[in-house]
């Protein structure tokens, strides 16, 4: 591969005139809303998976997170009893909501109904809802309050004029300046304010639990699966979301992603949206609450009640359906590992085919026991009813968010079922030959070994009947 060196990147200025000057103006004011809107960035959902195996891992963490919990608090924090009970409710899916953790300069403040933690200047809160999907996985929805200040960030990076940078890059063949425009760099700046904050948050929990995606979010934060939530205002009918998102679409670009028919879903006052990035492996989701038909009577203001509202909505499906995405790469690397060990064995070299044996049997018996609990429990999509947007083509045509991950759950599960049923017997075809081979080479051995036998014992018979013989045999050897 050709190495690349970038060099220090550097703006353009007035020296190329006005109209390039008018033209970087107005791709900048594209991504403004009208009348410059400001938009609320109000917290994010991790996700996290816990294998069975780790249970006791995360019980042990859970009380050390809350064990500066108030009395009052005590009689909701049986996560302990919950979760070890994992082996006798097999089946049955359960539901535990956590006090929330606060930050600690916010101690005072608030009633000794939280635990309090220093959290930093930018999280406010955390609140961990457990959910005990399957007999082997729990799910935690862990949801992040933002400090206000982070809302400003996001806006001043949306209407800052940002100049167009130019970045000279070298290759062993040439060099070439790449070009980031206004939009680029303001989607660059508010993705990487929201993987910081990701990550601040995950750093944090890590300290007292770590699942499955946070274990792999040291390479990648976007491996967590993660839901960022926004307030603004926008129209309510469908047929107008439709043309202020082709309005806004600058605006849409900032949060790497778009409003369409098939990857936006509505429920209420929240629309859903997949994120579409081109430089990152997993692409998460953006949440934006519609301001103008936000309240509640059940909350004090509207802000309470945008974030208060997805408390009870369960996104595991999101987890579950990240989980098998990940296996699918895991599957296809045992592909290989399959074909190191089929060598192995046709050089017999069992010893290191058995250690090779040893690891595939473990990735194969997670997946196979999560396929077959995913069967029997048999996931209902949440009653938060996500659908998607209609289009004026095919008004009847609609996607129920859930319904469709567990669709797709399935299909996947069913191909990489067969994937490993077909590396199975690749494998066991190999094992067998190499059975028959070695079976063959044994019989041969016994003949042989049957022969010299027969020829030995005939010696010793003819040797007791007639002792002389043997040294008629030492002549005829060595003469004499």
């Amino acid at each position: 591969m050709e190495k690349i060196k970038k060099e220090s990147k550097f703006s353009y200025g007035k020296e190329y005139g006005e109209e390039y000057e008018n033209r970087v103006r107005q791709e900048n004011e594209r991504c403004f809303l009208k009348d410059k809107q400001k938009v609320k960035y109000h917290s994010f959902i991790l996700l996290e998976l816990v294998y069975l195996e780790k249970v006791k891992q995360l019980i042990s963490g859970l009380d050390k997170l809350y064990a500066n919990a108030s009395i009052f608090q005590k009689s909701r924090l049986d996560c302990k009893k919950f979760l070890s009970d994992c082996h006798s409710k097999l089946f049955q899916r359960c539901t535990l909501y956590l006090p929330y953790i606060t930050t600690s300069k916010l101690k005072g403040n608030f009633l000794p109904n939280c635990t309090f933690h220093d959290l930093g200047d930018k999280i406010r809160h955390i609140h961990i809802s457990i959910y005990k999907i399957l007999p082997s996985t729990v799910i935690l929805q862990i949801q992040v309050y933002l400090d206000d200040k982070i809302s400003k960030k996001i806006n001043d990076s949306i209407y800052k004029y940002h100049k167009e940078i130019g970045e000279s890059i070298s290759t062993p063949k040439e060099k070439y300046i790449k070009m980031y425009g206004p939009e680029g760099q303001k989607e660059s700046e508010i993705c990487q304010l929201r993987k910081d904050l990701h990550k601040e948050a995950v750093d944090f929990l890590n300290n007292y639990f770590k699942g499955y995606f946070f274990e792999l979010s040291q390479e990648n934060i976007s491996v967590v699966p993660s839901i960022d939530l926004f307030s603004l205002d926008y129209p309510v009918k469908e047929d107008e979301i439709f043309v202020w998102g082709t309005e806004n679409i600058g605006f849409l670009n900032c949060f790497s992603t778009h409003i369409n028919y098939y990857y936006s879903f509505k429920y209420k006052n929240y629309l859903f949206c997949f994120e579409s990035k081109r430089d990152d492996e997993f692409e998460n989701y953006v949440i934006f609450a519609n301001r103008k038909t936000s309240t509640d009577k059940m909350y004090t203001d509207i802000d309470r009640a945008i974030e208060g509202g997805l408390n009870f909505c369960s996104f595991d499906l999101i987890a579950i359906e990240r989980w098998i995405r990940i296996q699918e790469s895991v599957v296809g690397k045992l592909n290989s590992t399959v074909s190191e060990e089929i060598s192995k064995i046709q050089e017999n070299k069992f010893g290191k085919a058995i250690e090779t044996r040893k690891v595939v049997l473990k990735s194969v018996f997670s997946f196979k026991r999560f396929g077959v609990e995913y069967k029997r429990c048999g996931f209902i999509s949440d009653r938060f009813a996500f659908k998607s947007l209609k289009g004026k083509k095919n008004p009847e045509r609609q996607i129920d968010l859930f319904k469709g991950l567990k669709e797709g759950i399935d299909t996947r599960i069913e191909e990489i079922n067969n994937l490993i049923d077909e590396f199975t017997k690749q494998y066991e075809t190999i094992l067998n030959l190499k059975n028959l081979e070695f079976s063959k080479n044994i019989k041969n051995s016994v003949l042989w070994l049957t022969i010299v036998i027969i020829v030995l014992s005939i010696f010793q018979i003819t040797i007791l009947v007639n002792p002389k013989i043997s040294e008629l045999i030492m002549k005829l050897l060595f003469g004499g």
